[in-house]
């Protein structure tokens, strides 16, 4: 598998058209890591964002992927701790004596 540095943005080669696009300051195991998969079709280039997005962009150049991708990795929300989820909390249900 080829890996490439673009600054902060490591990328590795999936296929021939397909990159997986990773944030190459987090450790290799963490799932956050990976950011993206870039799909470079002939005149386009397709991204699907895997990190608080899940949605694809299209893009006319790799070149403006890779900057995209480093915008989202300076973000200095996506750093930011979150409060949890809360999980909603309900008694358990009495049956009827009869």
């Amino acid at each position: 598998m080829t890996h490439i540095m673009y600054g902060r943005i490591e990328l590795a080669r999936v296929d021939e058209d397909c990159w997986r696009l990773c944030d190459g300051t987090l450790p290799e195991h963490d799932p956050t890591r990976v950011i993206a998969l870039a799909e470079l079709k002939d005149d386009y280039v397709t991204v699907l964002w895997l990190q608080n997005r899940n949605m694809r962009s299209t893009f006319a150049t790799f070149e403006q992927a890779l900057r995209e991708a480093e915008r989202f990795i300076y973000n200095p929300e996506r750093r930011r701790p979150r409060r949890p989820v809360s999980i909603p909390h309900f008694p358990p249900l009495r049956r009827a004596v009869g």
